[in-house]
């Protein structure tokens, strides 16, 4: 649609999102159903959709965006602020579309501002699901956070898939820096929690939230247990094509974790020096375009001592 725009063409004012997400209209060979025929997709083709008909999560996703422009969480001016969507970021007609992300996973979320998750809740408000944790308050004070204290079950079956996890995993672990924050528009509330939390903001909007008029719900900082009991290569994938790009992904992201921990000769024992050294200079990378010289010289130097150590 010509809406797409280069990642090199972004200022630095520019404030990115993440859109994390479960496709509404998945679909595979048998699976019993068909995808909406939206306007867009005149060619009718049997493809899955990340949507369904009535467009109920492009509504969600406007909505929480303009919430968040009204309450000075982004920058007012929508040519400010672009998001990245895996149905309009990647080719999804080739083979396995998730090829594209091999390389990429770290710089891609890395260079986000922040992570958006729309819910589509079906159940709102009448669910029995739901008994009990209705208000903010409920939801923000239960045991694990708004991640516990969601009672969608469309939020529930995010947790479940393999993408949903490894996104959110990487929105966690991957450095977030706050050296640009407020050239890129941070504000109110959102500045607040970034401020304190030094993590990369993950806000879940949903049914609820709409109907309600409230402000998206901002996800407690994952513990760093999160990753060994929910494992995205054991999560659910509607293609077993992607099992082993999911694989690769989780190793790199085991990796990041003890970069970020600063156990790097456990990483290297555990996942070898070539695989380590590959993750500290996509971090170098990242640092250097967040304009965090002093840890992307730290990342280079580490590389660099490796590669030494593995010369003998």
């Amino acid at each position: 649609e010509g809406l797409t725009v280069q990642a090199t063409d972004l200022g630095d004012d520019t404030f990115k999102i993440f859109v994390s997400h479960r496709w509404l209209s998945p679909w595979w060979p048998g699976a019993g159903f068909q995808p909406p025929k939206l306007d867009h997709r005149p060619d009718g083709n049997d493809e899955g959709h990340p949507d369904r008909a009535g467009h109920p999560k492009y509504k969600l996703l406007v909505a929480a965006l303009q919430r968040m422009q009204a309450d000075g969480w982004i920058p007012k001016d929508d040519g400010k602020v672009v998001i990245w969507i895996d149905f309009a970021c990647i080719d999804q007609d080739g083979e396995n579309p998730a090829d594209e992300l091999n390389e990429s996973m770290i710089r891609l979320v890395g260079l986000c501002d922040m992570v958006v998750t729309p819910v589509v809740d079906d159940e709102w408000p009448d669910g029995e699901d739901w008994e009990g944790f209705k208000s903010r308050s409920d939801m923000e004070g239960a045991v694990g956070g708004v991640a516990e204290g969601y009672k969608a079950k469309a939020w529930k079956e995010y947790w479940k898939r393999a993408w949903c996890l490894l996104e959110m995993l990487y929105a966690a672990n991957v450095p977030f820096s706050l050296e640009l924050v407020e050239e890129r528009g941070f504000g109110g509330d959102l500045l607040g929690f970034v401020r304190d939390k030094s993590v990369r903001p993950h806000a879940l909007f949903g049914t609820r939230e709409f109907k309600l008029e409230e402000a998206p719900l901002l996800l407690a900082p994952l513990k760093d247990d999160v990753l060994a009991t929910n494992d995205p290569s054991k999560g659910q994938l509607t293609s077993e094509n992607d099992r082993s790009t999911i694989e690769r992904h989780v190793r790199e992201l085991l990796i990041t974790n003890l970069v970020r921990m600063r156990e790097i000769p456990r990483a290297v024992s555990e996942y070898g020096h070539e695989d380590v050294t590959d993750v500290l200079q996509k971090l170098a990378d990242l640092h250097e375009e967040q304009c965090e010289f002093s840890r992307a010289l730290e990342c280079y130097e580490q590389s660099l001592e490796i590669k030494i150590k593995a010369l003998g």
